[in-house]
């Protein structure tokens, strides 16, 4: 620190003890205004980390739900063919309790996450990048789209007086479509797993580099997306070709098929 008590032994004294204490002063300030700014800056990206990775996660548990609600409704698919092939090996009045039990309607998505992603500017504010908040805005949009076109559809026509111990009659259940909510249900899960996925490279959450989100949006949506289309639309069209011959036969020789006992 400067001495101003000391006798100058120079001309320049004065001058040189007033820059010393100046310089120091900054440099003080600098240090302290500094190190505060650099542990506010740390807390603040490991908040944006964290935010993003509870996000993430949630919306990977939420495609893991999807894909259980899927196998539901693939279960009840296959179980009518069985049954129009004549290929059901139980008394055919057990079918109607067998179709009903596939119901997806069990399946339930956790909304903590996304009430949180959604109910507060500061955590918009703290994640800090506007990509990666327009992305899991569509993530949410997807998976409850997935709830109400998918699993409450299906489950409307499972059982349409919405009643758990009322059972649609089996004709009724052999005309579901189910083939139209696999192929739909398919088209989702892709796309959530698509948009999660850049959501790990807009945050860096997995070790690949991150590119612009433009790029990344179209390079890996039209990518996935165009291919999945493409052959679950194929994949469609063959399941419904093969459920109609089996119903057209099924129809002909249901009594053949399934004697009364």
């Amino acid at each position: 620190m400067p001495k101003f008590t000391k006798v100058p032994r120079t001309k320049g004294y004065w001058v040189k003890e007033l820059l010393m204490t100046i310089l120091a002063t900054s440099v003080s300030i600098v240090l302290t205004f500094g190190t505060a700014y650099q542990i506010e800056y740390t807390q603040k990206k490991d908040a944006q980390r964290q935010m993003a990775m509870m996000v993430i996660h949630d919306i990977d548990e939420s495609i893991g739900k999807m894909e259980q609600a899927d196998s539901i409704i693939r279960e009840f698919s296959n179980l009518q063919l069985t049954i129009l092939e004549g290929k059901y090996n139980k008394p055919i009045e057990n079918a109607r309790a067998d179709l009903s039990m596939c119901d997806p309607n069990a399946v339930k998505f956790s909304k903590t996450a996304e009430q949180i992603f959604d109910s507060s500017v500061d955590t918009w504010s703290t994640i800090g990048k506007v990509d990666f908040i327009d992305n899991v805005s569509n993530c949410y949009i997807d998976r409850n789209e997935y709830r109400t076109m998918v699993i409450d559809e299906f489950y409307k026509q499972l059982r349409p007086g919405d009643s758990l111990t009322e059972m649609n009659e089996l004709d009724n259940l052999l005309n579901i479509n189910a083939e139209f909510f696999i192929a739909f249900s398919a088209d989702i899960i892709n796309r959530v797993k698509s948009a999660n996925e850049l959501n790990k490279r807009i945050m860096k959450i997995s070790d690949k580099d991150l590119e612009k989100f433009t790029a990344n949006k179209e390079n890996v949506y039209k990518t996935v997306l165009d291919s999945s289309s493409y052959v679950l639309g194929n994949k469609y069209q063959e399941m419904k070709d093969v459920k109609n011959r089996a119903r057209e036969n099924y129809n002909k020789n249901r009594g053949s098929m399934y004697p009364k006992r």
